[in-house]
């Protein structure tokens, strides 16, 4: 499950995961984020993981799907989360993405978010 953060504002935008994505979310998400990099050229992101678990193969490839399609589309990911194997996904993920990618812990989000705006 998903929802849009209110923080989201033009190229800035930020999603709450929680309890797993399916492959709808995902292609909500793409939706949003596609719509935003026709708007504006390039998106800024920030990723809030609360209770994530899992992710189904059918989500896993629609989301690299959607990442590449749109590596250089995103400039940067800033990724809030408390757990730490997370941390390193991070990593990963801004390798697939092309993007400058940063781990915040949730109490962060001031700071992400001033992360991303820079």
């Amino acid at each position: 499950m998903y929802q849009q953060l209110s923080g989201s504002s033009g190229k800035l935008l930020g999603f709450k995961i929680s309890d797993g994505i399916t492959g709808e979310d995902v292609r909500q998400i793409g939706a949003i984020m596609a719509e935003e990099i026709a708007a504006s050229g390039k998106i800024r992101l920030l990723v809030e993981i609360e209770g994530f678990r899992h992710m189904e193969p059918e989500e896993l490839l629609e989301k690299l799907k959607f990442a590449g399609d749109h590596a250089g589309d995103i400039e940067r990911i800033a990724v809030l989360s408390d757990r730490v194997w997370i941390k390193s996904w991070v990593e990963v993920g801004g390798l697939v993405a092309h993007a400058e990618t940063k781990h915040f812990f949730r109490s962060e989000v001031e700071a992400a978010w001033k992360w991303l705006e820079r």
